[in-house]
């Protein structure tokens, strides 16, 4: 990514809106001084979004995918629920071509600590 000063300004509940699906344009893991970190770049209107995924989602994606991705070869989707009682940030990730889970989807597979 060109502009990775602008990811490590960002933060994904700030920046996302929940229950919103975003495009990754780009993808790319980082080392921090918490471990390596992936950070996305996600389409959005009017600018796109920087976001550092939890650290648990460092290797979501294999080497090959994040090529696939960064180079307009494979599509995936990132969704944004919020956050559970815990903190934890509740997401969806899916290939581009398959529909997101709904929120009573998410709830009856216990995504939200209710």
């Amino acid at each position: 990514m060109s502009d990775m000063n602008a990811i490590l300004a960002s933060a994904m509940a700030d920046s996302l809106v929940p229950g919103s699906t975003y495009l990754i344009m780009n993808a790319q893991r980082i080392p921090t001084e918490n471990g390596m970190r992936l950070f996305v770049k996600l389409r959005a209107t009017p600018q796109n979004i920087f976001c550092k995924l939890p650290g648990g989602l460092a290797y979501l994606f294999t080497d090959y995918q994040v090529d696939q991705i960064n180079n307009d070869r494979l599509f995936v989707n990132l969704s944004f629920w919020g956050k559970s009682l815990s903190g934890d940030p509740i997401i969806q990730i899916r290939n581009a071509a398959l529909p997101m889970l709904s929120f009573e989807d998410m709830t009856e597979a216990g995504a939200f600590d209710i």
